[in-house]
């Protein structure tokens, strides 16, 4: 009875119009994502997922650092969750607290397709590093230097990896090497897309600094 009164009632909503009582799966929320406030003091775009116990978590780039607890969303104006750390660098700690909306993932889009992080094995000076921008897509370059201190606007940032890329202003995602997390980007100069200075905060140090994993499919 009760499963021929549940065939009535999907037959009922598809013939009728009646609100569909099924809710949506949880969409993929990991680098790449921008994330906002809703009065449009905070904007940033995720660079890496993270974990923490059971306990998810992105890391920014700069933009959403100003006040804790800062709430920041995504997409059409979803909750993801707060601000829980800012660096000096502007770099920033989410906690995804909204999972009935979200779930995180391992990877990255480009263009048409994306990048599964497989780990964080750190590319030494002379390596090959690639920036995900959003609207470039891949621009690599080469390692050119570790633990450099720079002076930005918003202040000096140490602890930095310099490399050959030029970096877009707004649009640059997350370094990479391979499927290899490298780090968040901070910073640059240069005539884009043919070359010049970019820097960023090395992914590793900031994860071991806040006790947590990196995700990786």
């Amino acid at each position: 009875m009760r499963r021929l009164l549940a065939t009535l009632t999907v037959l009922a909503a598809c013939l009728f119009g009646l609100p569909a009582t099924a809710t949506a799966a949880p969409a993929p929320l990991g680098g790449g994502s921008i994330l906002f406030s809703i009065g449009g003091t905070a904007r940033c775009t995720a660079a890496f997922a993270a974990t923490g116990g059971s306990t998810g978590y992105l890391v920014t780039g700069p933009g959403c650092s100003g006040g804790m607890p800062t709430q920041l969303y995504s997409g059409n104006n979803v909750l993801v969750g707060p601000v829980v750390s800012a660096s000096a660098s502007g770099v920033t700690l989410v906690k995804v607290t909204n999972t009935a909306a979200w779930t995180l993932v391992a990877w990255i889009p480009v263009g048409s397709g994306r990048l599964v992080v497989a780990g964080s094995a750190e590319t030494p000076v002379g390596g090959s590093v690639c920036l995900i921008d959003r609207v470039l897509g891949f621009q690599c370059g080469t390692v050119t230097a570790k633990n450099q201190t720079v002076s930005f606007p918003g202040g000096v940032v140490s602890g930095l990896t310099r490399t050959t890329i030029c970096m877009s202003a707004g649009s640059a995602v997350a370094f990479v090497s391979g499927n290899q997390a490298q780090g968040v980007p901070i910073g640059g100069s240069g005539s884009c897309p043919t070359g010049g200075v970019s820097y960023f905060l090395p992914i590793n140090p900031l994860l071991s600094g806040y006790g947590l994993m990196l995700l990786t499919g």
